[in-house]
């Protein structure tokens, strides 16, 4: 099973991919991540080795999504994966 973990912690939100399956092996993987306020793509990581992601956030009211992409470092192959969504309103 794969989802999206989503959490705030001081002015950050911070995203990761979990991954609970024993095939899965994280190295063959690059991941990118977009963070989501209100509906709207406001930042983005590109693919890295690196499973989490951080965003600076300066605004926190609203509602905040991350979208997780996975990609095959052999073949291309993608695959995406969306956080809950959780309203920040400070």
């Amino acid at each position: 099973m794969f989802y999206v973990n989503i959490s705030v912690e001081n002015n950050n939100v911070l995203g990761s991919f979990i991954a609970d399956s024993y095939f899965f092996e994280p190295s063959k993987y690059d991941y990118a991540f977009y963070l989501y306020k209100d509906g709207e793509k406001i930042e983005t990581k590109w693919y890295t080795d690196n499973m989490k992601a951080e965003f600076l956030i300066e605004k926190f009211d609203g509602v905040f999504y991350i979208k997780a992409f996975v990609r095959d470092k052999a073949h291309g192959d993608k695959r995406t994966f969306d956080s809950e969504k959780i309203s920040i309103d400070i």
